[in-house]
């Protein structure tokens, strides 16, 4: 028997782009598709920034404006524009409007922000924040979630949204995000005031972002809105996974594998809803595991000192501040700092190269390619100098 195809949101676009939120409410996989937007370089179209609803510009006027220079600036190699186009070529989405975009990047603070917000037909307000970028200080501000009470990017993700909701009264609410993002959509809906999460708060989507501390997860503002938040992990995410989720959450398929399962075009839908999994594969519950672990055995300081080091591992002690910085500097630099981090720590060892390894898994062309041998060279030779340590 053939294997059945696998279907995307492009398959969703061609088979229900034709129905109205009028005739098929929102569901899980426009939310994925406004996350996708979110991506896209907005910084050129003033007129975006715009927090006043009698602003907003319609999708297909936006996509009017868009070229190259604008593509994505996420962690893809997709181009995430055609997307856009395709969307305001359906009925379901043509009448959508954007407004409110904001981009940010602080070195200082240690904070990579950008969101945008829509008008969406039902008269709802979707707020989509963008998740990490190919800037440095967007991983760095991830790994310091493992050790911090909240992050910058929280932070404003919060204020964001209520900056949203005082130009948009009465009107309710959906947030939503991919990687990062998503984190950031489910940490706003928890510390939004008590008011607007029993009344205008719909929904929050975090779709393969970090989890929270059991801190969070036990806290009364948590409960509020526990079941408006709803968790979608590949069964094979790391990003997803890097602090545990013990809210409930669900494992979706997708046609890439390993680290390239974080790419949201990849996901499987059928109708209107994600194609389910029914569990992790086994190398990423051994991440999970040795994550869990440093977790638990780690104090906040011991963490700081990990990501803190780990970036800086990364980033060539602070010389490459981008993916295509990594590309083009070799990892002589960032083999030496992790060499003197290690030292004879078989738990450091395991732990670094796991993630090393794992993040350089099922990297395709291009950039991610070049990025992926670096990791996994790195990995590769810690692995190389334990053995023969070891023997000797």
């Amino acid at each position: 028997m053939a294997e059945k195809k696998k279907t995307s949101v492009w398959d969703y676009l061609a088979w229900r782009g034709d129905l109205p939120f009028a005739k098929d409410e929102f569901n899980e996989v426009d939310n994925l598709l406004l996350c996708i937007v979110s991506y896209i370089d907005f910084r050129r179209i003033a007129g975006l920034r715009s927090c006043k609803l009698a602003d907003a510009m319609c999708i297909g006027d936006v996509c009017g404006l868009l070229t190259e220079q604008d593509e994505q600036l996420g962690l893809s190699e997709e181009d995430y524009i055609p997307v856009m186009r395709a969307m305001a070529a359906t009925p379901r989405f043509r009448d959508v409007k954007m407004f409110a975009f904001e981009s940010s990047i602080d070195e200082e603070k240690v904070m990579q922000f950008a969101a945008v917000s829509f008008l969406l037909p039902d008269g709802s307000i979707f707020v989509a924040y963008r998740g990490t970028d190919t800037t440095l200080v967007g991983w760095q501000e991830d790994f310091n979630m493992s050790f911090l009470s909240a992050v910058p990017a929280q932070l404003r993700a919060t204020e964001y949204a209520q900056e949203v909701l005082r130009h948009c009264p009465w009107r309710k609410l959906r947030l939503g995000g991919h990687s990062k993002g998503g984190n950031l959509a489910a940490w706003a809906a928890i510390h939004l005031p008590e008011k607007v999460q029993r009344k205008r708060l719909l929904a929050a989507y975090n779709n393969d972002g970090p989890g929270f501390d059991r801190s969070i997860l036990d806290s009364k503002e948590y409960r509020r809105v526990a079941e408006k938040i709803h968790t979608f992990i590949p069964e094979s995410s790391l990003v997803g996974m890097l602090l545990e989720h013990t809210e409930d959450y669900e494992l979706i398929d997708s046609s890439n594998r390993s680290f390239m399962q974080h790419e949201p075009l990849s996901w499987t839908v059928l109708g209107k809803k994600f194609c389910r999994s029914t569990q992790r594969t086994e190398a990423a519950k051994a991440s999970d595991g040795a994550i869990r672990e440093w977790l638990a055995e780690m104090s906040m300081q011991e963490r700081q000192e990990f990501t803190e080091t780990f970036y800086r591992i990364l980033s060539m002690g602070g010389k490459a501040k981008t993916l295509e910085d990594l590309r083009e500097g070799g990892f002589s630099g960032g083999l030496a700092l992790l060499r003197e981090y290690i030292g004879t720590d078989e738990k450091k060892r395991k732990l670094v190269t796991q993630i090393l390894l794992r993040l350089a898994a099922g990297m395709g062309g291009g950039l991610w390619k070049s990025v992926g041998q670096h990791w996994r060279a790195l990995g590769e030779s810690i692995e190389q100098k334990y053995r023969g340590s070891a023997e000797s």
